[in-house]
């Protein structure tokens, strides 16, 4: 069986997320400086990088459904290929294997950051905006009561 197509494409799938790692670790840096207007460009940067890999990936999937046409329902993974493969073909699906799964470790690892770090920008920006609302009392009757309540929190109250 011949996988120098399929090599090929994982090449070119690896250089991807190389690349869409380098961007997730600029993010990094963008987030912490909250420069919003740098952060909008890098996410368009990153929406090409996974239209690329989508494309790849279908022609990944076309490949192996060339090289395993009875398969249609349970697509080989790169290990099925590599226990099939021999010698050059077989190490070199080895190390891409190893090369885009350290890749993608990586990439989850880093997402996992940025994802930690928004959520944490957003918390601050959050809090802040609380703290230039006005605080308003809002006085409601009770319900059995008929005695004036405030929802504030007041260190004196007070009946009349």
């Amino acid at each position: 069986m011949d996988f120098i197509t399929l090599i090929n494409i994982l090449e070119k799938e690896l250089t991807l997320y190389k690349s869409l790692y380098s961007v997730a670790v600029k993010k990094t840096d963008i987030v912490k400086k909250g420069d919003v207007q740098a952060l909008n460009q890098l996410m368009t940067n990153e929406q090409k990088h996974i239209t690329s890999i989508t494309a790849l990936e279908k022609q990944r999937v076309a490949e192996l459904n060339k090289l395993f046409p009875n398969q249609t329902e349970n697509l080989p993974t790169i290990t099925d290929c590599i226990d099939l493969a021999q010698g050059d073909q077989k190490a070199k699906l080895q190390s891409l294997f190893q090369s885009l799964t350290d890749v993608l470790e990586k990439t989850k690892e880093q997402n996992k950051l940025n994802h930690e770090l928004i959520k944490n920008s957003l918390q601050f920006v959050n809090f802040s905006l609380n703290l230039f609302r006005p605080k308003i009392d809002n006085f409601n009757y009770g319900p059995n009561t008929g005695k004036q309540q405030s929802n504030s929190s007041s260190i004196f109250n007070s009946e009349v």
